[in-house]
């Protein structure tokens, strides 16, 4: 599999002797991380939707992987109750990212878990996590379907996202998800509508990372930027944390 920049990766199951690897990518990239024999329940009930990406180069290399589990629970889009993939884990390393890593991993192993008879993928990701919110709105069809308060150790909150299937594999269309307008009343009612911020050039809508949410919280020498995930407009750390695109 090409990526974009000379970089060229490739997908395969996870192995009991790739564990360390995978564990070393959680814990440089994420604040979630996962004791030994976590990893080793799901790769033996789950083993073929455990998977990896690494350098076609240096197969050693694990530069990114996917981990899901299957669940019984109320459905997310009604009163059914299904048989879900929730994804557990999604991590690629930072010099790797923007390459297609993330969204190879997640087309191939939403294919593979299809066959656990599922009704629904669900997941949780950082309100603030603007690039996985697009990966898994716009190219996986997943809606987000409430707001989990201090869902994260640090405190940030989760929106709980669900995408549909029926049990051909085929896209089932769920519901609308939560409106621009609802999530900013949810936060405004809890006095955090400074959370809240629209890119100036597509108006999309925005959440605030905990560690950018006040004025005086990023050095005004701080040169830092973000893309917005829709358009790709930059904008500065220092900015959006004095309000300068506030809603």
């Amino acid at each position: 599999m090409s990526a974009v920049n000379n970089t060229k990766f490739s997908l395969r199951p996870c192995t009991s002797d790739d564990i360390s690897l995978v564990m070393d990518v959680n814990e440089t990239t994420l604040p979630e991380n996962y004791p030994l024999f976590f990893y080793e329940q799901i790769l033996e009930r789950y083993p073929d939707s455990f998977q990896l990406a690494y350098l076609e180069d240096d197969p050693k290399k694990i530069i990114g992987y996917i981990m899901w589990r299957i669940e019984r629970g109320p459905s997310s889009f009604g009163l059914d109750y299904v048989k879900k993939a929730h994804l557990v884990s999604l991590a690629v390393l930072s010099e790797f990212r923007r390459i297609g890593v993330a969204n190879a991993l997640l087309e191939r192993s939403m294919e593979i878990v299809t066959k656990y008879n599922i009704s629904e993928y669900v997941l949780e990701v950082r309100v603030s996590n603007a690039g996985a919110i697009f990966l898994y709105e716009k190219l996986h069809r997943f809606e987000r379907i409430r707001i989990i308060g201090h869902y994260y150790r640090d405190g940030e909150d989760a929106f709980y996202m669900a995408s549909k299937y029926d049990l051909n594999g085929s896209y089932s269309f769920g519901s609308t998800g939560m409106t621009d307008s609802e999530i900013i009343n949810y936060y405004k009612e809890k006095n955090q509508g400074y959370l809240c911020f629209r890119c100036e050039k597509c108006d999309s809508l925005f959440l605030k990372g905990l560690g950018f949410s006040f004025p005086g919280s990023v050095s005004p020498n701080d040169s830092t930027t973000l893309k917005c995930a829709q358009c790709e407009n930059s904008f500065k750390i220092y900015e959006i944390s004095q309000g300068t695109y506030d809603v």
